[in-house]
């Protein structure tokens, strides 16, 4: 399995500044929304993953914001998928104080868990401890039947699953592991990542060393330093005061993040 790190460029829209340290385009001396697009669209030619797949000429007046620039741009000239569709889901703009926040901080407005579809199912794969999600009762492994009343299968076939998740508040359908079910809205708040939310020692038998297990949810900056014990030094120590000699780290849904702290 091959695991990307993304690199983001934090670029503040706000002032205008680019403070990434990283070759590319100067940014803008006005920043009104039409030296804003073509800041982006100049980042997307010189940046960008595909960006031999972007025609010349692409016109910043056929989009009303940088965001939309983005999505619209990757989505359109950007990979396909086989069977149809955008293959890019990781580019867009974001405002720089997020950024900071979910990077720096470990925080971010939303629901509080992570999902994926397995056939036609979506399923949760992760709920962050005293996250709305957590608080209304969802688990990894539960089964989400509806949202806001309608199958996933028409979503899906429809605007997609992470349109409806956009919405602050969201009616979820839920199916428990024993087949019961219930129903519940969920208002988004902002959420505090554990970016190692479990790790172990498991013993190996007589005379061989345990062996280390750490799940490590995100590259973010709280795993050098995490304020509930659980960062890189806790763990780590913890492994080598057990004698352990080989570590097995769980990425299975690691999202990627910060080089520094792959580095680390």
């Amino acid at each position: 399995m091959r695991k990307f790190l993304t690199l983001l460029i934090a670029v503040s829209l706000a002032g205008c500044d680019n403070e990434s340290g990283l070759e590319g385009p100067d940014a803008p001396t006005q920043c009104d929304n039409n030296n804003q697009k073509q800041y982006v669209l100049d980042g997307l030619y010189y940046w960008y993953l595909w960006n031999d797949m972007l025609p010349p000429g692409i016109d910043i007046a056929d989009y009303p914001s940088p965001e939309v620039l983005v999505q619209e741009v990757t989505q359109t000239y950007g990979p396909q998928k086989p069977e149809g569709g955008p293959l890019d889901r990781f580019s867009y703009v974001g405002s720089a104080q997020a950024d900071q926040q979910f990077f720096g901080e470990g925080k971010y407005e939303g629901f509080g868990f992570s999902w994926r579809l397995e056939g036609p199912d979506m399923r949760f794969s992760r709920v962050f401890l005293r996250s709305p999600a957590f608080l209304a009762g969802f688990n990894r492994g539960q089964t989400v039947l509806r949202l806001d009343g309608r199958t996933i299968a028409d979503i899906e076939a429809n605007e997609g699953i992470g349109t409806v998740l956009d919405n602050d508040t969201v009616e979820f359908e839920v199916q428990n592991l024993d087949l019961s079910t219930f129903t519940v809205s969920v208002t988004k708040d902002i959420v505090t990542i554990n970016p190692i939310p479990q790790y172990q020692t498991i013993d190996m038998g007589e005379g061989v060393p345990p062996v280390g297990y750490m799940e490590f949810a995100t590259f973010i900056s709280t795993a050098h330093d995490g304020e509930d014990g659980n960062d890189f030094n806790d763990v780590f120590s913890a492994f080598i005061a057990a004698g352990v000699e080989d570590v097995i780290i769980d990425l299975r849904y690691n999202g990627g993040g910060l080089v520094g702290t792959a580095n680390l």
